[in-house]
């Protein structure tokens, strides 16, 4: 009899495991976009769907006094206000089962597989929930804010597409440039494969080895290239539209905290016939907010939102108020 995932796991040390690894693959955490907050860590600790995260505004750009030697002229000192911003709890699980002759008929385990591969999936779920949260934060920018934090230069009219409607330097430049001076802060860009082969075919794309010396990372002018074909891409009529997001360090805050059974095994003896079926249940509970915007609650069908619904204008509002606090912008091209 082979002997089982269930035999041998250890509960805590998996959850150890299966957290570190999937930081190691979080893109968005391994490029600095994910700070790790402590403050968020405190609350998640605590109860409540949503929480409060104070912030300070920063001081006004009334003009200075002059000084005189006037001892009945007295100047009028300004002052700092504070305001909020609301984070969401969020709670996900991801189970996997196999029956236990899938192992004496194959000659391999696989649940051994599956609980190697946990760390990976939740990676790239988190991934996911990041791409979700800033499509909903620029939805509700188009929406709210006139849209200061977009660049668009597709079209979906009928006929051939020109340069211009296509990623380019100018482009990027144009997007990043709704930073106005904090441009700087921009660091990453997040685009569909379609993209990256036009930037590809430009000879735009240069190569650089990371700090372990193991693996090429891309960059375009020094911003670091992450490729993936989970970015939103909307069909028109005629043409296809792809969003490229530009990340700056810190744009998101990250926390997670156990639930209070992160990892469990379970096995049904009498299944299969008396085989057995095995599961493996995973759980995460996290916080992943982008600073400055507030999580609205307005479309919600359960008690967490599904990636659909974080990707909702309704659902965000932004509370910073200068446009530039707010490390992210949006580049919509036809590819």
């Amino acid at each position: 009899m082979t002997t089982r995932i269930s035999d041998v796991i250890v509960p805590e040390v998996f959850n150890s495991y299966m957290a570190k690894d999937t930081k190691q693959v979080m893109a968005f955490y391994n490029a600095g976009v994910l700070r790790p907050d402590g403050d968020l860590a405190n609350k998640l600790a605590g109860g409540g769907r949503t929480f409060n995260v104070p912030f300070w505004r920063d001081l006004d750009d009334t003009e200075s006094d002059t000084a005189s030697d006037d001892p009945d002229s007295y100047a009028t000192p300004g002052n700092v206000t504070a305001s909020k911003d609301v984070a969401l709890r969020q709670v996900r699980t991801r189970g996997w089962s196999t029956a236990n002759l899938t192992a004496e008929l194959s000659g391999s385990d696989p649940m051994q597989r599956i609980s190697s591969r946990a760390g990976a999936y939740w990676g790239r779920q988190f991934d996911d929930v990041a791409i979700s949260t800033a499509q909903g934060v620029f939805a509700s920018n188009a929406t709210y804010d006139g849209g200061d934090m977009i660049h668009d230069v597709s079209v979906d009219t009928p006929g051939a597409l020109s340069p211009s409607n296509l990623v380019s330097t100018e482009a990027i430049a144009a997007a990043v440039q709704t930073m106005g001076d904090a441009k700087r802060e921009l660091n990453l860009i997040v685009m569909h494969s379609v993209v990256h082969t036009r930037l590809t075919n430009l000879q735009l794309i240069d190569f650089r080895p990371d700090a372990d010396g193991t693996q090429w990372i891309e960059t375009f002018q020094g911003y670091r290239i992450h490729v993936s074909d989970r970015v939103p891409v909307i069909p028109g009529a005629n043409h296809f539209r792809y969003h490229n997001y530009i990340f700056g360090a810190n744009a998101f805050g990250w926390a997670e905290h156990d639930v209070e059974k992160p990892v469990e095994v379970k096995s049904d003896a009498a299944a299969g016939d008396g085989m057995g079926v095995e599961t493996l249940w995973t759980r995460r509970q996290f916080a992943l907010h982008p600073y400055g915007i507030k999580w609205a609650d307005d479309v919600v069908s359960g008690l967490f939102p599904t990636n659909a619904e974080l990707a909702l204008a309704q659902n965000w509002r932004r509370v910073y108020p200068e446009r530039k606090q707010i490390p992210m912008a949006l580049l919509v091209t036809n590819g």
